[in-house]
């Protein structure tokens, strides 16, 4: 009814009601839209969730080669030691030889000139 008391005429009853059915089919296509945003959300967490347990297993990964490499320095720490101190006796050895050397050469030196004093040179 109008303000006046008078009944609504087919024609604004008609247009209400293609309104309303304008109206509903909004709603029911903003309730799809919402489902859909919905549902996409929904996926982009569960991915977001999957690139989570990814990143934490690369992070074990990448820990555990770094554990890896902790051992792999340790063990060439050792080797280079090792290696330095090989140096070291191999220079020792060296001039242990040297000084053993010179020290036979003195002495076959010493033992030719007894000999020559001793024996006559031959003619």
């Amino acid at each position: 009814m109008t303000s006046s008391g008078q009944p609504h005429s087919p024609d604004k009853l008609d247009i209400l009601i293609d309104q309303v059915g304008h109206f509903t089919k909004g709603l029911t296509e903003f309730k799809l839209l919402v489902h859909e945003q919905a549902e996409t959300a929904k996926q982009q967490a569960v991915a977001a969730q999957q690139q989570a347990e990814t990143a934490k297993q690369q992070l074990a990964a990448i820990e555990k080669q770094g554990d890896r490499f902790d051992h792999i320095d340790e063990r060439l720490d050792r080797v280079v030691k090792t290696a330095e101190q090989q140096s070291q006796n191999i220079d020792r050895i060296t001039a242990a030889m040297e000084a053993s050397n010179r020290s036979q050469a003195e002495a076959i030196n010493r033992l030719v000139s007894v000999v020559d004093r001793l024996v006559p040179p031959l003619p």
